[in-house]
């Protein structure tokens, strides 16, 4: 009988063992940093080197269209520098832009993101920032803004300079705001972008360098769930893609940073590729919290009626769960204070829950109030006095001062007492016969 208590417990701890979600192989990859992170939300899946620090190159360009495209927009006419040519090379790819040339901020900011033309970049910098290097300057200050502590601009074409570098962590910050543009996401999701006739060029059409979305370079790197990106090429950054998929409710972004072409092969594509197969194939992205769910309720003082209020998620939070595996194993941790005071607006952010999946970070779901609630005069006169005397400064005062009251009185009643005594004591005087 004993035996068989030890087989079963033995068993149930094998079963349990295996039942523990473990992380799925993932892909080999010639990159030497790499990112592969849900699109929405915090949640990385995958990383190699994430905070390794590489050369930038192409990618630069898409910190100066945001920039620029937040500085002048995409409809200011923007005329291009007389001296233009001493800027670039001839080596350089480039638009052929005239000096004089009169073009739309828009236009310029469309071809950056599908091509490289160092030229459109060096106007757009021009234009916004006044000079090559106050735009340099505002293209720092905005990688301060998104907390892009790793990443640091000495030029906006991406010409390589070695105090000029990135990481694919921050490259991941910056990709997700750009997308969340929509003029700016709808150029980096287009295979071509068409070029208004301007006073000095005809028309033109520049197709995209993301092999991932366009057959126009290359036809062997189609894949059929990539949406868009950007990819870069150079001597010192190597093979890089920034791209972004969706296959289904599920939807990836995936940083490759200098990766090789070997035997004429891009392994930046391939990388990209097989990432995103990975993700698709390995995890399926479930639903933890609805936006407008009742998450829990907590306590609130001073309020007008009630003394306790529905917290409700402010925002939608999705997380790629293993196949085969549930929401069960998401942990949770919560940052939500144990009571408020009124008065409260419906809508406030009172706190946070942080979901978390095999060790790794998937994202805030930011806990809101579910009603108004005014205030009670009454509670809050009498609380703020309960507050005010329940002070540790205040507190001492009152024992101080109780003290002295204390000791005043006892003196008081010591002479009181004293001098009573003394009357007491005090013989009475006899009255004189009068005669």
């Amino acid at each position: 009988m004993y035996k068989r208590v030890i087989i079963c417990i033995a068993i149930l701890f094998v079963s349990a063992f295996f039942a523990l979600p473990v992380l799925a192989d993932s892909p080999d990859i010639k990159a030497s940093s790499a990112i592969l992170a849900a699109a929405d939300g915090e949640q990385i899946i995958f990383d190699k080197n994430p905070d390794e620090k590489v050369y930038p190159s192409g990618l630069t360009k898409l910190m100066t269209a945001l920039v620029a495209y937040e500085t002048c927009g995409t409809e200011e006419i923007i005329t291009v520098p007389e001296n233009i040519k001493d800027f670039i090379t001839p080596y350089e790819p480039s638009l052929d832009l005239k000096p004089g040339e009169h073009i739309k901020s828009g236009d310029l900011i469309n071809a950056i993101i599908a091509s490289a033309p160092n030229d459109a970049a060096i106007t757009l910098a021009i234009h916004c920032g006044g000079s090559i290097e106050g735009f340099v300057s505002m293209m720092n200050e905005r990688c301060e803004t998104l907390g892009l502590t790793q990443t640091r601009f000495v030029n906006p074409t991406g010409i390589h300079n070695e105090h000029q570098y990135t990481t694919a962590r921050d490259l991941l910050k910056l990709y997700k705001a750009l997308c969340a543009v929509p003029l700016i996401r709808k150029a980096v999701e287009s295979t071509n972008i068409k070029i208004s006739a301007t006073d000095k060029s005809s028309a033109r059409t520049l197709w995209t360098s993301n092999s991932l979305i366009s057959k126009y370079y290359n036809t062997n790197y189609i894949y059929p769930y990539a949406k868009g990106g950007k990819a870069s090429a150079s001597t010192a950054g190597g093979y890089s893609v920034i791209s972004h998929a969706s296959k289904g409710n599920g939807k990836l972004i995936c940083i490759v940073l200098n990766s090789i072409l070997d035997e004429n092969v891009n392994y930046s594509f391939l990388d990209s590729a097989n990432l995103f197969e990975y993700g698709f194939n390995s995890f399926d992205s479930k639903e933890i919290v609805r936006q407008g769910s009742i998450m829990r309720e907590v306590r609130i003082k001073n309020a007008m009626g009630t003394d306790r209020i529905l917290l409700i998620a402010g925002n939608t939070l999705k997380c790629f769960i293993q196949k085969g595996d549930s929401t069960e194993s998401v942990t949770l941790s919560k940052k939500i204070p144990e009571y408020i005071f009124a008065p409260v607006e419906k809508g406030d952010v009172i706190g946070t829950m942080e979901y978390s999946y095999l060790g790794r970070n998937v994202g805030t779901v930011l806990m809101t109030a579910g009603d108004t609630v005014k205030v009670n005069p009454i509670k809050y006169v009498g609380n703020s006095i309960l507050w005010f005397l329940n002070l540790p400064s205040v507190k001492a005062v009152l024992i101080i001062l109780f003290l002295a009251v204390a000791v005043y009185a006892g003196i008081v009643i010591a002479i009181i007492r004293k001098a009573s005594k003394t009357k007491r004591r005090r013989p009475k005087k006899q009255k004189s016969d009068s005669l």
